[in-house]
């Protein structure tokens, strides 16, 4: 385990001096989700670095959608190495070095024969650590490589826990990773969560089906029914969640209050009243019953119940947090309109075999081996399903989502190595009737350094970069605003205006070199129908603008264009129109980019 995690480290320590050396080539891609979440990390750091508890924890009370997790992270990363952007893919890194560290671990426990534990492990660990896509995504400011970690560090703990099941402080670990993983992003949680619900349920059913029926039995249904039905708590509960499935159906609405107009489209807070209103409902419940629930629960429902389930219920009770996380983890995200489960299976098996194998011709064998592997699974240890249980059924998941991206497989896909490294296993321990133990590590030492030394020569496929979604080409958009950053120096808010959408990129950018709060406004336009509406929508924009400065960037063959926000260059130029009719701001420098013949123009206001 000590040399596996060292040569972890090792590799990862390469990994990030490739980065290091040439940082600004990873930030290209102006609408990457990695300007977001470097700025949020930054803007954590910033505020902790200044002890201005305001500002951090208002940043925190934002992160809804992305939950703060991986923020917190990279921003003890900048604090202790400083405010760099080169630190930036560190916590993914550090999750590249746990997924690693981990699926060794998982392996090796799924054997009690040594021999074939190792050998397990150690395919595990190739197929891993030598996974082009993977380490890509690792080596990015992005939330799939923490998650990864995470993901296999909750797989491990669950194993952990089923070896001593009557050991409460093995399922509290388990109920801590889960809960963090839960508040690092929840498709993660979602996609890990399942599995080891299935897992233990069908390893448990006899304990489960024992339980239900002493509840059964020592329950009085009039008394349940009154105390759930009649509830006041559940049923005004009840009242609001039909107000808000109404409100809807209904679509955008208002309501006149007090003489304004006051939006109820969409129904977040009421959404959040409704589950407040259940959530009384259940701690009263538990207040009343706590010693019977927790006789009930047992050793393993209790740590969960506590230590993962009871600080996930209560986040929900922040505005719009239960909301965003539904929309979120639903299959309404970024709905792709070509999406059919036969498209989504074979988009899978192809990004499986070209980005995330050296050799295409490694995923059937990966695959081969996890099938020899489930073949086995009652002879393995005990927990051992609840792995093979994980790459199947976050598989489906993936491709049952109506948005399919390739790295979206990045924080399960370890598991199926796993399991490939467990038919591995099985197929040595199969030869211990005809083979020595000194003959059955030669051939399992000869089988590694073959798996190790086809990955080592194949070269890194195209199609790697393509699934972590890393452009390979053109300059970085860092060209986008380092030539004027000086210009921008004092001034306490600025606002951004493009002709190809918005981008956290300038915020961080320029909070990175001021080591301040400077505003960063994001005034989004999107959506407009024509020049026209760019146009008016700009002049009210700059009517009630608070900037000191504004920059405009007119790129009139941008790379970044994106047609289904309305972000393309023939009706976006009419924010370059507006600026031109406007008398609030004076006109100032302007500066040639090196991107998409881009221009930048500084206007200062009067």
């Amino acid at each position: 385990m000590l040399i596996t995690l060292a040569a972890a480290i090792g590799i990862a320590g390469t990994m990030y001096a490739t980065y290091y050396h040439a940082p600004d080539l990873l930030w290209r891609g102006f609408h990457h989700d990695r300007s977001s979440h470097y700025s949020f990390g930054l803007d954590l750091a910033l505020a902790a670095r200044d002890l201005d508890p305001g500002w951090f924890f208002g940043e925190l009370e934002k992160a809804k959608v992305w939950p703060p997790f991986h923020g917190v992270v990279l921003s003890a990363v900048l604090l202790l190495g400083g405010i760099d952007h080169r630190l930036g893919v560190v916590p993914s890194l550090i999750g590249w070095v746990m997924t690693i560290a981990f699926a060794w671990l998982i392996a090796r426990r799924l054997f009690v024969d040594r021999q074939s534990g190792l050998f397990a492990a150690t395919v595990a660990v190739i197929f891993t650590a030598a996974s082009p896509t993977f380490r890509l995504i690792s080596t990015d400011v992005m939330l799939e490589g923490l998650g990864a970690g995470l993901s296999a560090a909750g797989l491990w703990a669950y194993l952990h826990a089923e070896a001593r099941p009557d050991s409460p402080r093995r399922w509290r670990l388990l109920a801590l990773i889960l809960t963090i993983l839960f508040f690092h992003k929840g498709n993660y949680w979602g996609l890990l969560i399942a599995p080891l619900a299935v897992a233990y349920a069908t390893s448990h059913w006899l304990e489960l089906a024992t339980v239900a029926r002493t509840i059964w039995t020592a329950t009085d249904a009039r008394t349940v029914l009154k105390a759930t039905v009649g509830s006041p708590l559940l049923l005004l509960a009840a009242l609001v969640t039909s107000l808000v499935a109404a409100i809807y159906a209904q679509g955008p609405m208002a309501l006149e209050l007090f003489g304004r107009s006051v939006s109820l489209y969409p129904p977040e807070n009421l959404t959040t009243a409704a589950y407040a209103l259940a959530f009384l409902w259940w701690t009263f419940t538990w207040l009343r019953h706590r010693t019977a629930i927790d006789r009930t629960l047992g050793t393993a429902g209790r740590a969960l119940l506590y230590w993962h389930l009871t600080p996930v219920a209560i986040s929900f009770l922040l505005p719009h947090r239960l909301s965003k996380f539904l929309w979120f983890v639903g299959p309404a995200n970024n709905v792709d309109p070509n999406y059919s489960l036969i498209k989504g299976g074979q988009f899978y098996w192809t990004v499986f075999a070209d980005g995330f194998h050296q050799a295409p011709w490694l995923a059937p064998i990966a695959i081969a081996l996890a099938l020899i592997g489930v073949i086995a699974i009652p002879k393995l240890t005990p927990g051992a399903r609840a792995v093979f249980l994980f790459a199947l059924l976050a598989w489906i998941g993936v491709i049952i989502h109506p948005q399919h991206q390739g790295r979206f497989m990045s924080t399960w896909v370890f598991a199926v190595w796993i399991c490939a490294g467990a038919g591995a296993g099985v197929l040595l321990s199969m030869t211990r009737a005809w083979l020595s133990p000194l003959w059955r590590g030669a051939v399992a030492a000869t089988l590694a350094a073959a798996l190790l030394a086809v990955n080592l020569a194949s070269p890194t496929p195209k199609a790697a970069a393509i699934y972590a979604l890393q452009d390979a080409s053109g300059p970085s958009d860092l060209e986008l605003i380092r030539p004027y950053l000086a210009e921008l120096d004092g001034a306490h808010e600025i606002a951004m205006f493009t002709t190809f959408g918005m981008s956290k990129l300038f915020a961080w950018v320029i909070r990175a070199r001021c080591r301040c709060r400077t505003i960063v406004g994001d005034p989004f336009i999107a959506g407009v129908p024509s020049r026209e509406a760019a146009r008016a929508l700009m002049a009210d924009r700059i009517e009630h603008s608070t900037a000191d400065i504004i920059v405009t960037i007119d790129a009139p063959h941008s790379r970044d264009e994106s047609p289904a926000f309305g972000w393309v260059h023939a009706k976006m130029v009419g924010i370059i129109d507006a600026m031109a009719d406007q008398t609030r701001y004076v006109r100032g420098n302007s500066y040639a980019l090196p991107i998409g013949d881009a221009t930048a123009t500084i206007w200062r206001r009067r």
